[in-house]
């Protein structure tokens, strides 16, 4: 047809596939999959297994609520349904045959074109064309603005689509300011994946199973623009979304994976330096999708999301016709943007993922991933030093260090610790996922915690992380380690503990271990700091005590300064009194005699014979465990005379290669960033709009 135009059928195709909605209040709704429907919660209402009346065409269905966002308002006092106010529907009768539209997770930029449609209280059927405006909300919560035209009551509910990628991107929430065309509000389809995961993925694996059969939508949203404009940037688009429908479509048809293994996933195949998505991770179609939204890299680099599907063709039994299936669309997909070689080495496991040919500041991912690891970080605040902020990283290496969220808002020592406890299982669970891909499954991971002096003796060894497995503690199950924040924030002090580092390479901990308490006049600071600088194979010390104050709290703080980068203690214990005669001059100079009290040297030098310095993390955590099981040894009685290490063994092990990048610290007071999970925060709360001069009100009949 001549003056055929593919977006005035597409706009009739979504007004086929609008439902009018009559649950909690009337509004509207769309198909999303045979026989479901989507639509707002305060539409529908707010309880799973609820009852509602679905119209399409005429004829009435009766549907119930497969999932919806819980309705919190009434006891918030907020005039808005809560985020993401939003209902899957599944009709226990659908009408057959009808079309569905294909949902796009992409935010559509400012200005972009977009349809909105529905059903009005006194108009009936509407189709509105507005126009894409700003985001009103935190990332992951922000509902899009539509702008330019007239958002009336009862379109609530209704499909939003996007005339830039031809997919549902949004669902109409509210309208700004009735009888104007103050727009108003619409929450991101992206936003489904806060309601519940199994309806989630089952509603979702059916839509792409629906469009790889019926090919209503995507011969309209893929056609050619009216102009003849096929060679350029819509063109190129065209193409991205039809490997798009067909990757998600195989991807639809494996089995689901676990939270871990998909945020694995996601960072093995996203470029070094990735952010974790804002929203979960509930399907390998979100893993996509969020990597298709990511930069690539130049060269021959695969996009992320072909990387990711490559990946998973190596994970897949190799005879199995669903990877022979995606083996083909990931080379032909490939090819097609000139990196089918690189698919082909990442599909046979090659190490060379990067070519040779790599710009210098995007350098290759290294083959094996060295010694992957949770890091935490409790800092003190620049404002004022009692108040602290917590960030958490994921290590997979020196070019690859992955911030798990934002740093958090000043808190007291007390809730910057549980935050950082909060953060930890999320984070290890990912890294231990990332150790199974690199065929270490099974291993526990390392955590790594960057503390400041006065929160290193804590009982991080002893936390309980998984309510639900209440006898696992953090140090048992996994390589515990402490690190001194001090000398990571003090570059002057990296020379002399890298080489102190490279002095444990060629021995065995135990001929390393000497001890310090502080006590005499040869272990005062200044004379300690003289034997450090005399003696550079000084790198391992068992302290008398734990470093919590007094002598031996400064004697710890000149061994940190001087680079040493392992020491052991007894978490809670000060250095036992000599007896008087002793030492007529209390302790000797580090490395030149043994403690008096030796008790706690001769245990770590025995429990560490033959372990070599980076071996210490697994050896501690074993001997956490012999002390759980031989009981009698953990509390000795008063005759035994070496008790063995126990489960009270703190390890500061600072390896000078794990840093952290550095980055400017601006005062909190200027910058302040709330942390994700900050202890006792509740859900964040639907944000008043801030462009309207009328409060926004849901788009509903009253």
């Amino acid at each position: 047809m001549r003056n055929f135009d593919p977006l005035t059928a597409l706009q009739a195709l979504l007004e086929r596939c609008r439902v009018r909605v009559d649950g909690r209040t009337e509004g509207s709704g769309f198909f999303v999959a045979p026989g479901f429907v989507l639509s707002c919660a305060h539409v529908a209402g707010g309880a799973a297994g609820g009852r509602v009346r679905v119209e399409y065409e005429g004829a009435a269905h009766p549907a119930t609520v497969l999932a919806a966002a819980p309705d919190a308002a009434a006891a918030a006092g907020r005039p808005l349904y809560p985020f993401p106010d939003l209902a899957l529907l599944e009709l226990a009768d659908p009408p057959p045959g009808h079309p569905c539209v294909w949902l796009d997770p992409e935010a559509p930029p400012s200005g972009t074109r977009v349809t909105a449609t529905g059903f009005t209280r006194d108009l009936g059927p509407r189709t509105a064309v507005l126009a894409a405006g700003g985001r009103t909300g935190q990332p992951g919560r922000a509902m899009l603005e539509l702008v330019a035209g007239e958002v009336n009551p009862g379109l609530s509910g209704g499909p939003v689509l996007s005339h830039r990628s031809g997919g549902v991107t949004a669902v109409v929430k509210a309208t700004r300011q009735e009888d104007s065309a103050m727009g108003g509000y619409g929450v991101p389809v992206s936003a489904l994946r806060l309601l519940d995961p199994a309806a989630y993925r089952r509603v979702l694996s059916a839509h792409d199973r629906f469009h790889a059969v019926d090919a209503r939508w995507r011969s309209l949203a893929d056609a050619p623009p009216p102009t003849g404009y096929a060679d350029g940037p819509a063109a190129a688009r065209t193409a991205e979304r039809a490997a798009d429908r067909a990757f998600l479509a195989l991807l639809a048809e494996l089995p689901p994976d676990s939270a871990a293994d998909l945020r694995a996933a996601f960072l093995r195949a996203a470029p070094p330096g990735t952010f974790e998505p804002d929203l979960p991770l509930l399907d390998r179609r979100d893993v996509y999708q969020e990597l298709a939204a990511r930069v690539t890299l130049g060269g021959d680099h695969l996009t992320p999301e072909l990387a990711y599907c490559a990946d998973l063709v190596r994970a897949l039994p190799g005879d199995a016709p669903l990877t022979r299936a995606l083996r083909d669309r990931v080379l032909i997909r490939a090819g097609e943007t000139g990196r089918g070689e690189a698919a082909r080495q990442r599909i046979d496991g090659s190490p060379a993922y990067a070519p040779a040919s790599a710009p210098p500041h995007h350098p290759p991912r290294p083959a094996a991933p060295v010694r992957p690891s949770v890091i935490g970080r409790v800092r003190h605040s620049l404002r004022d030093r009692s108040r602290y902020h917590v960030r958490v990283w994921q290590f997979r290496g020196a070019e690859e260090i992955v911030p798990a969220g934002p740093e958090s808002a000043e808190l007291t020592l007390p809730q910057a610790l549980r935050l950082l406890a909060e953060s930890l299982p999320p984070q290890i669970e990912t890294v231990e996922a990332l150790e199974a891909l690199d065929g270490a499954a099974g291993r526990p991971a390392l955590v790594e915690l960057i503390l400041p002096h006065e929160a290193l003796d804590e009982d991080y060894a002893g936390w309980r992380l998984w309510p639900e497995l209440e006898w696992w503690t953090l140090g048992r199950k996994h390589r515990l380690v402490v690190r001194p924040l001090e000398r990571h924030q003090e570059p002057r002090l990296h020379h002399p503990w890298l080489m102190r580092w490279e002095h444990l390479a060629e021995q065995s901990l135990d001929r390393a271990l000497v001890c310090v308490c502080g006590r005499g006049r040869q272990q005062r600071p200044q004379a300690l700091d003289a034997a450090f600088n005399t003696a550079p194979e000084l790198a391992a010390l068992v302290l008398a005590g734990a470093p919590r104050g007094g002598a031996l709290a400064q004697a710890f703080r000149v061994a940190v300064a001087s680079g040493v980068p392992v020491m052991l203690w007894e978490r809670g214990t000060d250095p036992r009194p000599l007896d008087q005669g002793a030492c007529a001059t209390g302790c000797t100079a580090p490395g030149r005699g043994d403690c008096p009290d030796g008790r706690f040297l001769r245990a770590a030098r025995t429990a560490l014979a033959d372990t070599h310095r980076d071996a210490a993390p697994d050896r501690i955590r074993d001997l956490r465990n012999e002390a759980e099981l031989h009981e009698a040894e953990r509390h000795p009685g008063p005759d035994a005379p070496d008790a063995p290490l126990g489960d009270r063994v703190v390890l500061l092990w600072d390896d000078p290669a794990r840093q952290l990048p550095r980055t400017r610290l601006a005062p909190a007071a200027t910058s302040p960033v709330t942390a994700p999970t900050a202890p006792a925060a509740s859900t964040a709360p639907d944000p008043a709009p801030s462009t309207s001069t009328a409060p926004a009100t849901e788009g509903l009949p009253r």
